[in-house]
């Protein structure tokens, strides 16, 4: 890229590739637009009714009761704040206090999952299902295993494959299309 002198400003990747170089060590300008991973708690608050105040390192609960956080760690409310708390029924089954699991890259999380409540961010997110049912349609056809030794026979599978794709959508847009084409 750098040889090209191009520079990245979008990134579309799958969740496998959080923790990818790319996402570490990515420059200020580059927007990634990910599934962020789903935050659940059953019928109790989840992290998301939590707020974290980073540049403080507090997490408050819905309660308003503030402790410190480390990202990558547990935090654990005091029992003492828990076991009297108003809402506790509301946020945990412990008996004891609520605990919050903090991410190593909470906050890239936080902002994939303000992003992915947007309209234009779902509408960046359903740009990449065209791609993944494309790459779908390629494992189908070629299948999980490579069809010959070298890399350079399975390249060529693949472009094979590829073509055959192209095919397939071009005879799908409709016949007048696909006549122009072929003429």
């Amino acid at each position: 890229m750098k040889a090209q002198n191009v520079k990245m400003v979008e990134l579309h990747i799958d969740r496998a590739y959080l923790p990818s170089h790319w996402v570490k060590q990515r420059s200020q300008g580059l927007t990634i637009f990910c599934k962020a991973w789903p935050v659940r708690n059953g019928n109790h608050f989840t992290k998301a009714d939590f707020v974290l105040d980073w540049e403080r390192g507090l997490i408050r609960c819905p309660n308003n009761v503030s402790i410190p956080f480390e990202q990558g760690k547990t935090v654990h409310f005091p029992t003492s704040k828990c076991s009297v708390c108003p809402v506790h029924e509301h946020c945990t089954n412990s008996v004891r206090a609520r605990s919050v699991s903090i991410h190593p890259d909470e906050a890239f999380m936080q902002e994939l999952r303000q992003r992915q409540n947007t309209e234009s961010g779902r509408a960046k997110l359903r740009e990449r299902s065209q791609i993944e049912h494309t790459l779908a349609h390629l494992g189908q056809w070629q299948g999980d295993r490579a069809r010959y030794i070298g890399a350079r026979k399975n390249l060529f599978d693949l472009r094979r494959v590829a073509v055959i794709h192209n095919l397939h959508v071009i005879a799908r847009m409709s016949v007048p299309a696909f006549s122009q084409l072929v003429s």
